[in-house]
């Protein structure tokens, strides 16, 4: 009972601070942000426009960028979540992004229709419910997604996701959490977006990470469990945050990520 006082009223405070109008683009890594959107001083590298399950209702593209230095594959998705708009915006503008090593691979509107319809299922359901351990994906999109996954064979996969609550506080929702395969750098990412953009006022809002199961039907259980990939889901939140603080928070997510796994260099350390 205490505990849950104590959070009602911190939610309360932290409600006044959001009508305030202080909850708005945190603090940022521009310097991380701004090697991930510069080419590499080796040079362009090159980069390549496909288009995934071509000719049918989920025609969507996918963004290839090698950089001119070899190194591992990251793929990064938005909007598996038509609704789900900070990781759809974030994704386009990482398809413009230039790694120093290996390969970039980004598809922003994964479930397009669903993207197109503002909607968080598409014409067959959740998209991230059709990837069960064991069997084919469940749809003819999810099918066309996992052949380009599969197509890439990706080292790390980066899932970008929004949630309507706090992990903990919400007993229903996941925001400010990043969940990921055991291998993978789960809590060091959390530990540099805290470091990066969670100001004091907003303790709530810390990042905190989880191992997941990779028994799962989730997108990145998939490509961890069937391909070995060091794979990150991402959650931000909409709880007192606006929509370019949560584009910001996945931006950051994803170069957090590129640089953790070799991708990305930043003189001094991210």
């Amino acid at each position: 009972m205490r505990r849950r006082t104590y959070l009602a009223g911190g939610a309360s405070v932290l409600a006044g601070i959001a009508v305030s109008g202080f909850v708005s683009r945190p603090p940022s890594n521009e310097r991380l942000l701004e090697a991930a959107r510069e080419s590499p001083d080796a040079g362009e590298g090159s980069s390549n426009t496909k288009t995934i399950l071509s000719g049918t209702d989920h025609e969507t593209s996918l963004y290839e960028i090698d950089a001119p230095n070899d190194g591992p594959t990251a793929m990064v998705f938005g909007g598996v979540h038509g609704d789900e708009r900070g990781g759809i915006e974030a994704t386009r503008e990482i398809s413009d992004w230039r790694p120093d090593a290996g390969t970039l691979v980004v598809v922003p509107e994964t479930n397009r229709v669903a993207v197109e319809n503002n909607e968080r299922r598409g014409v067959d359901g959740d998209l991230n419910r059709q990837f069960p351990a064991d069997r084919e994906p469940q749809s003819e999109l999810a099918a066309g997604i996992w052949d380009a996954v599969e197509a890439h064979e990706p080292d790390v996969v980066l899932d970008l996701h929004r949630s309507l609550g706090i992990y903990s506080l919400h007993r229903e929702f996941v925001g400010q959490a990043i969940f990921h395969s055991p291998d993978a750098r789960g809590e060091r990412l959390a530990d540099r977006l805290n470091e990066d953009a969670v100001p004091w006022y907003l303790p709530f809002h810390k990042f905190t990470a989880g191992e997941t199961s990779l028994t799962g039907p989730l997108l990145f259980q998939h490509a961890a469990r069937e391909l070995g990939a060091s794979a990150y889901l991402f959650e931000t939140t909409e709880f007192l945050l606006d929509h370019s603080t949560m584009v910001e928070l996945s931006r950051l997510a994803a170069a957090h990520v590129l640089e953790l796994h070799g991708l990305l260099e930043v003189g001094g350390g991210a």
